[in-house]
């Protein structure tokens, strides 16, 4: 079962061959409705046999120096939960 939004145009073109491989122009007003420029980054994935093109959401770089922070943070905040009871190894 498909979900159709109506308010999408259905639009069609051409496959081009670039390289080795396959690809289409995403046309300017889909581009501006995904909020995409050229460069952006996006996840694509099959979908049965459709192709489904999503903006990639964006992950902060971390450096190593952050994750020492956030553990250091973390580690504050622990809560004892009493002396082992079972074989546990500390």
């Amino acid at each position: 079962m498909a979900i159709r939004d109506d308010n999408v145009n259905d639009m069609s073109q051409a496959i081009l061959k670039w390289g080795n491989s396959l690809a289409f122009r995403i046309p300017a007003a889909i581009a501006k409705q995904m909020e995409i420029v050229e460069g952006a980054k996006v996840e694509f994935r099959v979908d049965r046999k459709r192709l489904v093109i999503e903006k990639a959401t964006e992950v902060p770089n971390f450096t190593h120096r952050d994750l020492i922070k956030a553990l250091r943070k973390a580690r504050r905040g622990l809560i004892d939960l009493g002396s082992p009871r079972g074989k546990e190894i500390l």
